[in-house]
Protein backbone atom coordinates (compact mmCIF):
# COMPACT_ATOMS: atom_id res chain seq x y z
CA UNK A 1 0.00 0.00 0.00
CA UNK A 2 1.19 3.53 -0.79
CA UNK A 3 2.48 5.08 2.45
CA UNK A 4 0.83 8.43 1.70
CA UNK A 5 -2.55 6.77 1.21
CA UNK A 6 -2.12 4.75 4.40
CA UNK A 7 -1.37 7.86 6.45
CA UNK A 8 -4.43 9.62 5.09
CA UNK A 9 -6.68 6.67 5.97
CA UNK A 10 -5.32 6.49 9.54
CA UNK A 11 -5.84 10.19 10.20
CA UNK A 12 -9.33 10.14 8.70
CA UNK A 13 -10.32 7.05 10.71
CA UNK A 14 -9.13 8.48 14.03
CA UNK A 15 -10.89 11.80 13.48
CA UNK A 16 -14.11 10.17 12.32
CA UNK A 17 -14.13 7.96 15.42
CA UNK A 18 -13.95 11.03 17.63
CA UNK A 19 -16.56 12.92 15.61
CA UNK A 20 -19.00 10.05 16.03
CA UNK A 21 -19.68 11.34 19.56
CA UNK A 22 -20.76 14.76 18.30
CA UNK A 23 -24.38 14.38 17.16
CA UNK A 24 -24.76 17.89 15.70
CA UNK A 25 -21.37 18.74 14.17
CA UNK A 26 -20.07 15.21 13.78
CA UNK A 27 -21.75 14.17 10.50
CA UNK A 28 -20.97 17.49 8.78
CA UNK A 29 -17.32 17.67 9.83
CA UNK A 30 -16.77 13.98 9.08
CA UNK A 31 -17.85 14.63 5.51
CA UNK A 32 -15.42 17.57 5.31
CA UNK A 33 -12.54 15.38 6.51
CA UNK A 34 -12.73 13.15 3.46
CA UNK A 35 -12.10 16.13 1.20
CA UNK A 36 -10.05 18.46 3.39
CA UNK A 37 -7.69 16.43 5.58
CA UNK A 38 -6.52 13.66 3.22
CA UNK A 39 -6.39 15.80 0.10
CA UNK A 40 -4.92 19.01 1.50
CA UNK A 41 -3.53 18.96 5.02
CA UNK A 42 -1.46 15.79 4.81
CA UNK A 43 -0.37 16.67 1.29
CA UNK A 44 1.02 19.93 2.67
CA UNK A 45 3.03 18.08 5.30
CA UNK A 46 4.28 15.72 2.59
CA UNK A 47 5.31 18.78 0.55
CA UNK A 48 7.17 20.13 3.57
CA UNK A 49 9.08 16.90 4.06
CA UNK A 50 9.96 16.76 0.38
CA UNK A 51 11.20 20.36 0.43
CA UNK A 52 13.19 19.72 3.62
CA UNK A 53 14.81 16.61 2.12
CA UNK A 54 15.89 18.57 -0.97
CA UNK A 55 17.46 21.32 1.15
CA UNK A 56 19.68 19.03 3.25
CA UNK A 57 23.18 18.44 1.94
CA UNK A 58 23.95 14.69 1.84
CA UNK A 59 27.37 15.46 3.29
CA UNK A 60 25.77 16.39 6.64
CA UNK A 61 23.37 13.44 6.73
CA UNK A 62 24.89 11.90 9.88
CA UNK A 63 24.83 15.25 11.67
CA UNK A 64 21.19 15.82 10.75
CA UNK A 65 20.11 12.31 11.77
CA UNK A 66 21.73 12.72 15.18
CA UNK A 67 20.17 16.09 15.80
CA UNK A 68 16.72 14.93 14.69
CA UNK A 69 16.71 12.40 17.54
CA UNK A 70 16.96 15.20 20.11
CA UNK A 71 13.74 15.93 21.98
CA UNK A 72 13.81 19.63 21.13
CA UNK A 73 14.23 18.85 17.44
CA UNK A 74 11.24 16.52 17.51
CA UNK A 75 9.19 19.22 19.22
CA UNK A 76 10.25 21.76 16.59
CA UNK A 77 9.41 19.38 13.74
CA UNK A 78 5.93 18.88 15.19
CA UNK A 79 5.41 22.65 15.26
CA UNK A 80 6.60 22.78 11.67
CA UNK A 81 4.07 20.12 10.66
CA UNK A 82 1.26 22.09 12.28
CA UNK A 83 2.22 25.26 10.44
CA UNK A 84 2.63 23.40 7.16
CA UNK A 85 -0.85 21.90 7.52
CA UNK A 86 -2.23 25.45 7.56
CA UNK A 87 0.05 26.84 4.85
CA UNK A 88 -1.73 28.55 1.97
CA UNK A 89 1.20 28.86 -0.43
CA UNK A 90 4.23 26.99 -1.67
CA UNK A 91 6.37 29.92 -0.52
CA UNK A 92 5.23 29.33 3.06
CA UNK A 93 6.08 25.63 2.81
CA UNK A 94 9.54 26.58 1.52
CA UNK A 95 10.08 29.04 4.37
CA UNK A 96 9.13 26.46 7.00
CA UNK A 97 11.37 23.85 5.35
CA UNK A 98 14.30 26.29 5.27
CA UNK A 99 13.89 27.09 8.95
CA UNK A 100 13.77 23.41 9.89
CA UNK A 101 16.79 22.69 7.67
CA UNK A 102 18.80 25.45 9.36
CA UNK A 103 17.75 24.21 12.80
CA UNK A 104 19.22 20.82 11.93
CA UNK A 105 22.42 22.01 10.27
CA UNK A 106 23.33 25.27 12.01
CA UNK A 107 24.81 24.97 15.51
CA UNK A 108 25.05 28.71 16.21
CA UNK A 109 21.51 28.80 17.62
CA UNK A 110 19.77 26.52 20.10
CA UNK A 111 16.63 24.67 19.06
CA UNK A 112 14.67 26.83 21.49
CA UNK A 113 15.72 29.87 19.43
CA UNK A 114 14.46 28.23 16.25
CA UNK A 115 11.21 27.39 18.02
CA UNK A 116 10.80 31.09 18.75
CA UNK A 117 11.64 32.00 15.14
CA UNK A 118 9.13 29.46 13.86
CA UNK A 119 6.52 31.01 16.15
CA UNK A 120 7.32 34.46 14.72
CA UNK A 121 7.06 33.09 11.18
CA UNK A 122 3.62 31.76 12.05
CA UNK A 123 2.57 35.21 13.25
CA UNK A 124 3.21 36.91 9.90
CA UNK A 125 1.70 36.28 6.48
CA UNK A 126 3.39 35.99 3.10
CA UNK A 127 2.84 39.68 2.36
CA UNK A 128 4.53 40.64 5.62
CA UNK A 129 7.53 38.44 4.75
CA UNK A 130 7.91 40.43 1.51
CA UNK A 131 7.57 43.75 3.35
CA UNK A 132 10.12 42.68 5.97
CA UNK A 133 12.58 41.59 3.30
CA UNK A 134 12.18 44.91 1.47
CA UNK A 135 13.49 46.67 4.59
CA UNK A 136 16.65 44.53 4.56
CA UNK A 137 17.81 45.78 1.14
CA UNK A 138 19.43 48.90 -0.20
CA UNK A 139 20.26 50.50 -3.53
CA UNK A 140 19.93 48.52 -6.75
CA UNK A 141 19.04 45.32 -4.89
CA UNK A 142 16.11 47.05 -3.21
CA UNK A 143 14.96 48.60 -6.48
CA UNK A 144 14.98 45.23 -8.25
CA UNK A 145 13.11 43.58 -5.37
CA UNK A 146 10.57 46.41 -5.36
CA UNK A 147 9.97 46.00 -9.10
CA UNK A 148 9.43 42.26 -8.67
CA UNK A 149 6.94 42.78 -5.82
CA UNK A 150 5.41 46.15 -6.60
CA UNK A 151 1.91 44.69 -6.48
CA UNK A 152 2.53 44.28 -2.73
CA UNK A 153 4.88 47.16 -1.98
CA UNK A 154 3.38 49.91 -4.16
CA UNK A 155 0.69 51.09 -1.77
CA UNK A 156 -1.23 54.26 -2.70
CA UNK A 157 -0.71 57.19 -0.35
CA UNK A 158 -3.70 58.68 1.45
CA UNK A 159 -4.51 62.20 0.28
CA UNK A 160 -7.48 64.53 0.12
CA UNK A 161 -9.79 63.11 -2.52
CA UNK A 162 -8.31 59.58 -2.46
CA UNK A 163 -10.74 56.81 -3.39
CA UNK A 164 -12.12 54.49 -0.74
CA UNK A 165 -10.20 51.62 -2.35
CA UNK A 166 -6.91 53.52 -1.96
CA UNK A 167 -7.75 54.39 1.64
CA UNK A 168 -8.60 50.77 2.41
CA UNK A 169 -5.40 49.42 0.81
CA UNK A 170 -3.31 51.93 2.74
CA UNK A 171 -5.05 51.04 6.01
CA UNK A 172 -4.42 47.32 5.55
CA UNK A 173 -0.79 47.91 4.56
CA UNK A 174 -0.26 49.92 7.75
CA UNK A 175 -1.52 46.96 9.80
CA UNK A 176 1.14 44.78 8.17
CA UNK A 177 3.90 47.15 9.27
CA UNK A 178 2.33 47.54 12.72
CA UNK A 179 2.29 43.76 13.18
CA UNK A 180 5.95 43.49 12.17
CA UNK A 181 6.80 46.27 14.62
CA UNK A 182 4.77 44.70 17.44
CA UNK A 183 6.69 41.44 16.95
CA UNK A 184 10.02 43.27 17.13
CA UNK A 185 10.90 42.61 13.50
CA UNK A 186 10.67 46.28 12.51
CA UNK A 187 11.12 49.38 14.63
CA UNK A 188 10.04 52.97 14.20
CA UNK A 189 12.78 55.23 12.89
CA UNK A 190 12.91 58.81 14.08
CA UNK A 191 14.44 61.59 12.03
CA UNK A 192 17.53 62.96 13.73
CA UNK A 193 17.31 66.76 13.92
CA UNK A 194 20.12 68.84 12.54
CA UNK A 195 22.51 70.44 14.95
CA UNK A 196 20.84 73.30 16.80
CA UNK A 197 17.32 72.25 15.72
CA UNK A 198 14.57 70.80 17.89
CA UNK A 199 12.88 67.50 17.01
CA UNK A 200 9.66 67.77 15.03
CA UNK A 201 6.59 66.86 17.09
CA UNK A 202 3.25 65.45 15.95
CA UNK A 203 0.47 67.91 16.74
CA UNK A 204 -2.07 65.18 17.52
CA UNK A 205 0.02 62.93 19.76
CA UNK A 206 2.59 65.40 21.08
CA UNK A 207 5.30 62.81 20.34
CA UNK A 208 8.35 63.11 18.13
CA UNK A 209 7.39 62.48 14.51
CA UNK A 210 8.45 59.16 13.04
CA UNK A 211 10.14 59.12 9.65
CA UNK A 212 9.42 55.48 8.85
CA UNK A 213 10.51 52.01 9.88
CA UNK A 214 13.72 50.00 9.80
CA UNK A 215 14.45 46.32 10.19
CA UNK A 216 15.73 45.04 13.54
CA UNK A 217 18.39 42.44 14.29
CA UNK A 218 15.59 39.99 15.09
CA UNK A 219 13.99 40.74 11.74
CA UNK A 220 17.24 39.99 9.93
CA UNK A 221 17.67 36.80 11.95
CA UNK A 222 14.22 35.60 10.98
CA UNK A 223 14.97 36.27 7.31
CA UNK A 224 18.23 34.33 7.57
CA UNK A 225 16.47 31.43 9.25
CA UNK A 226 14.16 31.05 6.22
CA UNK A 227 16.98 31.64 3.72
CA UNK A 228 15.72 35.09 2.75
CA UNK A 229 18.69 36.99 4.18
CA UNK A 230 22.44 36.55 4.45
CA UNK A 231 23.43 32.93 4.04
CA UNK A 232 23.70 30.87 7.22
CA UNK A 233 26.96 28.98 7.50
CA UNK A 234 26.50 25.32 8.43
Amino acid sequence: MDIDVKKKDVVASVLKGYLGGLPILGPIVAEMIDDLIPNQRIDRIASLLKALEEKIDPDVKAKVEARMLEEKSIDLMEDGFLQAARALSEERIEHIASLLKNSLTNEDLEQSAYKRLLFLLGEINDVEVIILKSYSMYGDEHQEFWENHKEVLAVPAVYLGASQEEIDKHAIYETYKANLANLGLLRIRFKKPKRGELPEFDEKTGMVKASGHEITSLGRLLLRSIDQGEEIQS
